[in-house]
């Protein structure tokens, strides 16, 4: 608790739900952001064709995430999580059947919306090849060899790439949901809040990707009804920062009140809240001559909140 101006504020951070219930269309967002399908390959010379070949559907994310990759695990009901040297945290999932029956047609059920849904349509179809037991055939080997070495970041992308779902006027058009966006967030997104001393008290959201998912960052900037937001932050990567006071009182606080968020970034989020509230009705200024400036115990009440 914290005491300005003779009333109590409540700066306590709200514990992280390690149980939390994801949505569907989180977990394709968390994906989108931070998940791969992948083809893999063996040498075996126990193997008829010295090969052994593989299918994998992975989230990789920094180790302070193992709960919310718990939780990812808890919705699919399969795989395993292991824990790297390098500070990461892996969510694996290899056996065919919980890839076939499970992991795929949840991404059919909630498309992807960006580059990844084209190495997810790519994986779709090596599955075919291995329940059809053509992996077990030099052919067959050689089919899926040829569809791994056009995946992941060796695939050539159209600079303006989106799938058919996620272009607006379209039939198969599909709204992007709040809570994918908050997946994606939760993966590549960053909640901040400027406590330097030009632009006090600013918050921003930012969300960066490579150049090809450029639609993609376009769709989530439109959203939030900022689409001129989006801009090139080095030569192969976007992107977003969603900032402005009445952005975030008007549409981003909003939005978050709605569409839950999971994992670390939650803290960040939480404590953004607070300091909103600090804000109400301007009770964080103070009439300086000609200049509304902030309060000195409120300034000092946020850099305490954001710093601890």
């Amino acid at each position: 608790m914290k005491n300005i101006n003779n009333n109590l504020i409540e700066i306590s951070i709200p514990k992280l739900d390690k149980q939390a219930k994801l949505d569907p269309n989180f977990v394709t967002g968390l994906v989108e952001a931070e998940g791969s399908f992948s083809i893999t390959k063996h040498s075996d010379i126990r193997a008829k064709h010295n090969v052994t070949i593989g299918l994998r559907f992975k989230l990789t994310m920094l180790s302070n995430e193992i709960d919310l990759l718990e939780g990812l695990k808890l919705f699919f009901r399969c795989g395993f999580i292991t824990v790297n040297k390098g500070g990461s945290v892996d969510f694996l999932v290899r056996d065919i059947k919980s890839l076939n029956e499970i992991i795929i047609p949840h991404f059919v059920n909630y498309p992807l919306r960006g580059t990844k849904y084209l190495d997810f349509l790519s994986f779709k179809d090596a599955m075919g090849l291995i329940k059809n037991k053509e992996h077990l055939t030099e052919v067959g080997i050689d089919k899926l060899i040829k569809i791994s070495t056009s995946m992941n970041s060796i695939r050539i992308h159209e600079e303006f790439y989106a799938p058919i779902h996620a272009i607006e006027g379209n039939l198969k058009y599909i709204p992007i949901s709040g809570d994918y966006i908050n997946g994606f967030i939760a993966g590549d997104g960053c909640l901040s809040l400027n406590i330097n001393k030009v632009n006090f008290g600013r918050m921003s959201l930012q969300i960066s990707q490579h150049k090809n998912n450029k639609l993609l960052l376009y769709s989530i900037a439109k959203y939030f009804k900022s689409p001129n937001k989006v801009y090139y932050h080095d030569t192969d990567s976007l992107q977003i920062t969603l900032s402005g006071h009445k952005l975030w009182q008007n549409i981003i606080f909003n939005h978050f009140s709605i569409y839950p968020l999971h994992g670390t970034k939650l803290v960040p989020l939480n404590k953004l809240i607070i300091i909103k509230d600090l804000m109400f009705n301007n009770n964080h200024l103070m009439q300086v001559g000609r200049s509304r400036l902030w309060k000195p115990e409120v300034k000092l009440c946020v850099i305490n909140i954001w710093k601890n």
